[in-house]
């Protein structure tokens, strides 16, 4: 299957199918090789980053089992 053709999750799919909360997942995916971050990078004025994550059918089954890309 191609990247394009790749099932995309949203954050709320990925913590209600490993049964965490909605920050447990931004946190475990935020620097994970793969996932797609369409939110700000940088903090503005004294807010904070704003984060929209779709993480990738391949990239949760390959956190799932514990295999890190290097």
């Amino acid at each position: 299957m191609g990247i394009m053709e790749e099932k995309l999750r949203t954050v709320a799919e990925v913590a209600e199918m490993l049964g965490v909360s909605t920050d447990t997942v931004r946190r475990m995916f935020a620097d994970e090789s793969g996932v797609i971050d369409f939110g700000r990078h940088e903090a503005t004025r004294g807010k904070r980053r704003y984060r929209l994550l779709r993480i990738p059918q391949s990239v949760l089954d390959r956190v799932v089992n514990g295999k890190r890309v290097k």
